[in-house]
């Protein structure tokens, strides 16, 4: 029998030695692999020390850059504000002295005692209190009131907070109460001497001899307007000034009346500054948001405004944190990677930078007045005030042979007339009728007044205004008593009817323009640029040469003539602008009213600076990326940056992509009509600290030639501008 075939059987004995073989085997891969990851994380440790030692010594030489940067950036700017700061004291001085010099009687307004003392003597005159007289010495306190306030906007935020504040503030009320009770006087002695002046107009063939009084005179930004009742003719139905385009109805009620009409429109509003709705409204809970104009430096320190109410913008101001804030470029120190190890003697340790929070963005409270109140913070006083007062006619004076008969009313008053609508009077006009259809009406109804305004010459206005009254008991503007509107565009004149007299005037959104839809700052010369804004409605061209503004565009609304191709001091410029309907300057509440891309105010504040600084060799403009940028796009502004020495349009491809944050500068490789965002730097160039060094390391000789050449008049008047308009959040 053959054997059998297959694998020999092996004994218990062998079958333990292999198994402990394989035991020791796997002991002995898995010790080497156990040293073999030791090997490595010893490896890794030393590789990760060491690129976190590279990376060390990266960053901080980048910090070392960054704070040499800043450094050189501040001598700059503290070059341009030193000169500044001394010229103003010079200029300070030498007014000091002229208005010392000026000896023509005025009082200054500044000094407690000489104010009091005008004020006194004038409010004591009461044998002066004819039209002209009034007049002539309104014009005087009206130059008054605009030093006073020129005086208040120059002095240091101390100085106004303190004793000054209240002082001034007082002065402007007074001067203020008393001009309106001098034009009061003035127009109760005009319908006191009613017949008389018709009589001796007549004598000039220009009236008959019992005609009503109809009477103007002007003078300066005052307009006095009288119709008096003294015929009493019921056939008489309007009235119409003509040179003021103002028309009013005269119901049966009064035709019938010893009443007269007064107009007195003045081109200033005296009113809105005392409503209970001018100043914002901050939260009890957040600090109050440092106005435009302040420094990056001041919006981190939590300085008080130096401006008041008006948000014009002030030149830079300089504190000695300066340096401080300006090396203070992150919100916390960067978290730094940890080694286990003491870094090597050749690396230098990290430095710090010193930590300062940005502020908080400031929450604003809502408005709490009553439906028909307008919100100063969202709407403008435009064009002056009309007080439309019907008012008791006085006794007139009866010639008797030759003698003139004149009742003596003491203390002499105007006495307005409260006449108010009836309540049963439709307010759609539609009359009351009887049962079968026939128009009834008494003589003694009181209908509604129609009133139509030819809107002032020197206001343009984007959009048909709204009419308010002054409610003096609220101490608001209010649109209640009013129906009935009607608004012809092309002959610029606004209808309407009311249920009372009193004191109107004409608002208008302040942010109907805002946001901007684009912008582009263009330098046209060294010291000479244009700002070009594309706002919602109108195109704004604006030029700054040294310290002066002038509108070019649009020049096409004759009620704009007054600040096209007419040069201004910048903040003179930016007030013109306001009242001319113009308002492209949003107030540190605005955000409240307007829908912006928020940016890091101490990264907004740096730009407009820098961009002030070289705003005579290189343009910006608007970009799309602003709005778009990853998050966090609150600490990321990009704009468009080109450098530009000749004095026309530029091209699309003479743009490239620039991204500013805290701690640095980056020209991007992408281009504005790239689809999705990208920050990879373009090839060829580094970070720089700031955009003004990102600027110096690009730019040619002859672009260079003109940044060293640019006056601190022109930085400081692109700086306003730019801070005012806050072109990089609101477009």
């Amino acid at each position: 029998m053959p054997p059998k075939s297959g694998k020999k059987k092996l004994s218990k004995a062998e079958k333990e030695r292999l198994k402990k073989e394989e035991a020791e085997r796997k002991l002995r891969e898995e010790e080497e692999t156990r040293i073999q990851a030791e090997r490595d994380e010893e490896e890794r440790k030393v590789r990760d020390k060491e690129e976190a030692e590279e990376r060390r010594r990266l960053e901080n030489e980048e910090r070392k850059k960054r704070k040499g940067q800043l450094q050189e950036l501040d001598d700059v700017w503290n070059s341009h504000y030193n000169t500044l700061m001394l010229e103003q004291a010079e200029m300070k001085q030498r007014d000091k002295w002229a208005r010392y010099m000026r000896c023509d009687g005025s009082p200054d307004p500044s000094v407690a005692g000489e104010i009091n003392t005008y004020l006194n003597l004038w409010r004591e005159d009461t044998t002066n209190l004819g039209v002209d007289s009034v007049l002539e010495d309104s014009c005087l306190c009206l130059s008054l009131l605009d030093e006073l306030r020129g005086i208040s906007e120059n002095i240091s935020a101390e100085e106004f907070l303190d004793k000054l504040n209240m002082q001034y503030k007082q002065t402007l009320t007074d001067l203020q109460i008393l001009l309106r009770e001098k034009l009061d006087l003035a127009s109760h002695d005009l319908f006191l001497r009613a017949t008389e002046i018709v009589i001796k107009m007549s004598d000039t063939k220009t009236v008959q001899p019992l005609d009503n009084l109809v009477v103007k005179y002007e003078r300066g930004d005052i307009t006095l307007c009288a119709w008096a009742n003294l015929i009493k003719n019921p056939r008489i139905k309007s009235h119409t000034f003509e040179e003021l385009g103002f028309t009013f109805e005269i119901p049966k009620v009064l035709s019938l009346t010893d009443c007269g009409v007064r107009l007195l429109f003045t081109k200033y509003d005296h009113f809105s500054e005392h409503s209970i709705s001018y100043e914002p409204r901050f939260k009890e809970s957040t600090q109050v948001e440092p106005e435009e104009g302040a420094t990056a430096v001041e919006e981190v320190a939590g300085n008080d405004p130096l401006e008041p109410e008006t948000e014009e913008v002030s030149v830079p101001e300089q504190t000695e944190d300066v340096m401080a804030a300006l090396n203070a470029l992150d919100d916390e120190p960067e978290d730094l990677v940890k080694v286990e190890e003491e870094p090597k003697p050749e690396v230098e340790q990290m430095e710090e930078d010193i930590e300062i929070k940005t502020p908080e963005p400031v929450e604003f409270d809502d408005f709490d007045g009553d439906e028909d109140a307008i919100d100063l913070r969202a709407y403008q006083v435009l064009g002056g005030v009309f007080s439309f007062d019907l008012i008791e006619l006085p006794p007139q004076p009866r010639t008797m042979k030759n003698w003139i008969i004149r009742q003596v009313i003491l203390p002499p008053s105007l006495k307005p007339i409260d006449y108010i609508a009836d309540s049963v009077q439709s307010q759609t006009t539609e009359a009351r009728k009887t049962e079968d259809g026939n128009h009834v009406k008494k003589d003694t109804e009181k209908p509604l007044i129609g009133v139509t305004i030819r809107l002032p010459e020197h206001v343009y206005y984007s959009e048909e205004p709204q009419i308010v009254c002054w409610d003096s008991e609220q101490r608001v503007w209010s649109l209640k008593g009013f129906t009935d509107h009607k608004f012809e565009e092309e002959k610029r004149m606004l209808s309407f009817k009311t249920t009372h007299f009193g004191t109107l005037a004409l608002v208008q959104d302040i942010h109907i323009n805002m946001p901007f839809q684009s912008w582009e700052l263009r330098p046209r010369a060294t010291n000479l640029a244009q700002l070009t804004i594309i706002a919602a409605i109108v195109e704004v061209e604006i030029q700054i040469k040294d310290d002066l503004c002038s509108l070019s565009s649009p020049d096409d609304k004759p009620e704009l003539n007054h600040l096209v191709n007419h040069w201004y001091p910048v903040k003179t410029f930016i007030q013109r602008m306001k009242d001319a309907g113009l308002n492209l300057f949003p107030n540190c509440d605005s955000t409240k009213y307007v829908s912006i891309q928020e940016k890091n105010v101490i990264t907004e504040n740096r730009m407009y600076q820098q961009m002030a600084m070289v705003a005579s060799a290189m343009a910006f403009s608007w970009s799309k990326w602003n709005a778009e940028v990853p998050e966090p796009a609150k600490e990321k502004i990009v704009v468009q940056v080109a450098e530009h020495l000749a004095d026309d349009a530029l091209m699309e491809e003479d743009w490239s992509i620039w991204m500013v944050t805290k701690k640095r500068t980056t020209k991007l490789k992408m281009t504005e009509f790239d689809e999705t965002f990208s920050d990879d730097h373009a090839e060829g160039t580094e970070f720089n600290a700031d955009m003004y060094h990102m600027t110096m390391e690009l730019a040619t000789d002859d672009a260079k030639d003109r940044i060293h050449s640019t006056n601190h008049k022109f930085v400081n008047s692109i700086y306003t501008i730019l801070n005012s308009t806050k072109i990089l959040t609101y477009s």
